[in-house]
């Protein structure tokens, strides 16, 4: 494995790292939301 490789496979990584994060907290969002709503009535 070259040194080109490795870069690339780590940028490829922390790319699909990053995506996964931002879909559970798309996920999260509304139910906190709605959480909130209640409790303040």
């Amino acid at each position: 494995m070259t040194g080109w490789t490795f870069f690339f496979l780590l940028i490829g990584v922390a790319a699909v790292t990053w995506q996964l994060f931002r879909l559970i907290d798309l996920i999260e969002r509304p139910s906190r939301r709605s959480h909130r709503r209640h409790a303040v009535r």
